[in-house]
C-alpha cells in the first residue's frame, strides 16, 4: 500500500503580506526624511543690528569778529567870533556952584535934653484856654472801684482837663463816658488832684489850656 505524504507548508506563506507592505513605508519615508535632513538649508539667522556708538562732541571756542574801529573825524578848528564891545558913554554930572560961602553955627546955647519918657512894654494877650496837646508830668493810674471790679465793669473815660500855666489842673470834665458811673467818677478825682501837666506855651511863655485825656479801665 502507497502512503501519500500530505504537502508541507511553505515558509514563506508565514510571512503577512502586509506588514510587509507596512514595514517597508516606513522605511521609504525614513528615508525621505533623512534625505531632506541632509539637504543644506539655505536660511540665515538675522543679522545683528548694528551698534550705535556715541561720540563725544567737545565745543569748539570760535572768536568773534575783530570789529574794525573807524577813525573819529577830524576836529574842526574852532572859529573865535569876536566879542561884542560895549561902549559906555560918561555920565557926565553937574556939580552944582555954591556962589555963597557956607553958614557955620557959632551960637553958645546948649542943646536941651529931650525926656524919652517910660519904656514902652511889650503887650501880651494870653486870651481864653485853646484845646492842645499837653505831655504829663505826674500821672500815676486811678485805682480800680471795688464795686466796679465785682461787677467786671471795663471801659475807657476822656476827660477834659483845664490846665493852668503852672501846669496843675484846674477843672477836669467828662468828655466821653466810659458807660460807668464808677468809672468815670475815679478817673476824674484822680486826674483833678494827683496828675501834673506841661503847661502850653506861646511865644516862650507857659499859658493856661485845655488837654483830653483818656483813661481805660481793663480788667486781665
Amino acid at each position: 500500500m502507497i502512503q501519500r505524504s500530505l504537502p508541507q507548508p511553505s515558509p514563506l506563506a508565514a510571512v503577512d503580506a502586509k506588514r510587509i507592505a507596512g514595514n517597508t513605508l516606513a522605511f521609504a519615508i525614513h528615508a525621505v526624511v533623512f534625505g531632506v535632513l541632509l539637504v543644506p538649508s539655505t536660511w540665515t539667522p538675522p543679522a545683528k543690528p548694528a551698534r550705535v556708538e556715541r561720540m563725544t562732541v567737545l565745543p569748539e571756542f570760535v572768536p568773534p569778529p575783530e570789529i574794525e574801529v573807524m577813525p573819529a573825524p577830524p576836529e574842526q578848528p574852532v572859529i573865535e567870533r569876536p566879542r561884542p564891545t560895549t561902549v559906555t558913554n560918561p555920565i557926565q554930572t553937574t556939580v552944582p556952584v555954591v556962589d555963597s560961602p557956607p553958614v557955620m553955627d557959632e551960637g553958645n546955647e546948649q542943646a536941651v535934653a529931650v525926656d524919652p519918657g517910660p519904656p514902652v512894654e511889650e503887650t501880651f494877650e494870653v486870651g481864653p484856654p485853646q484845646l492842645a496837646t499837653l505831655a504829663y508830668d505826674v500821672y500815676p493810674p486811678p485805682r480800680y472801684p471795688r464795686q466796679a471790679l465785682r461787677n467786671g465793669d471795663t471801659g475807657t473815660v476822656v476827660l477834659r482837663v483845664l490846665v493852668d500855666a503852672q501846669g496843675w489842673p484846674k477843672e477836669v470834665e467828662i468828655e466821653t463816658s466810659s458807660g460807668h458811673r464808677e468809672l468815670d467818677r475815679a478817673a476824674r478825682t484822680q486826674v483833678l488832684s494827683k496828675w501834673r501837666f506841661h503847661p502850653a506855651t506861646r511865644q516862650g511863655r507857659p499859658i493856661p489850656a485845655y488837654a483830653l485825656v483818656p483813661i481805660g479801665f481793663n480788667l486781665p
